[in-house]
């Protein structure tokens, strides 16, 4: 388990610092893709004023979770995370990673 402001912070730090090769955005454009990813996760149309997507993430259950493949390392480029909505009706999962494999890890797996 974990909370919406850890999920807000690991979502800044994505967009701020762009991961292992990536492009970083400025403070307020990674500030801007943080909360459209939060309000991607929770399901929220853009028109839903701040106050109110932050008073709705108390209803929302927050989850990080680690993959175990040779390409997720839960390292800076790593990001997993899954919420359930209020009407426990609605998954959402939010996976990614920059960290690439080279053709022998690749060719190793089944």
């Amino acid at each position: 388990m974990t909370t919406p402001d850890d999920v807000l912070n690991e979502l800044f730090s994505a967009a701020y610092y762009g991961g292992v090769g990536g492009q970083g955005q400025g403070g307020a454009y990674a500030r801007l893709f943080a909360w459209d990813a939060l309000y991607a996760l929770m399901g929220l149309p853009v028109h839903v004023p701040f106050l109110e997507a932050v008073r709705r993430t108390a209803g929302h259950r927050w989850v990080r979770f680690v993959a175990s493949t040779p390409w997720f390392h839960h390292d800076t480029a790593d990001l997993g995370l899954a919420v359930l909505d209020p009407s426990r009706t609605r998954v959402t999962v939010r996976a990614a990673t920059d960290t690439d494999v080279t053709a022998s890890d690749a060719s190793a797996q089944p």
